[in-house]
């Protein structure tokens, strides 16, 4: 299943960016996502927050009972995430330190 992650600041700013993945299941709202790339010391990880599902259904607005049933298949899945700083986060992950 293909998933978009979308990763919304804590501070209620605009989406920093996506990233999608061909992933074997869907991710669950409270659930902990770590990703890492080449090249980068450390991981980006996030928490979900909400999941969007978009889905097309080509038939009429309502089935009947007896008739050939229509499927309608899933477009979209977007999972909005926030940043979770983690003890192995990238060093662009890390919380910046508290001002005195």
């Amino acid at each position: 299943m293909r998933v978009e992650f979308v990763f919304i600041p804590k501070e209620g700013e605009e989406p920093d960016h996506g990233l999608a993945f061909e992933m074997p299941g869907m991710p669950q709202t409270g659930d902990c996502v770590t990703i890492t790339r080449p090249g980068q010391a450390g991981a980006a990880s996030f928490i979900v927050r909400r999941v969007h599902w978009t889905l097309d259904y080509p038939g009429p607005a309502t089935a009947r009972c007896g008739a050939q049933p229509v499927l309608g298949k899933t477009t979209s899945v977007i999972a909005e995430c926030e940043f979770e700083p983690g003890p192995y986060s990238s060093e662009e992950h890390q919380p910046a330190p508290a001002l005195a």
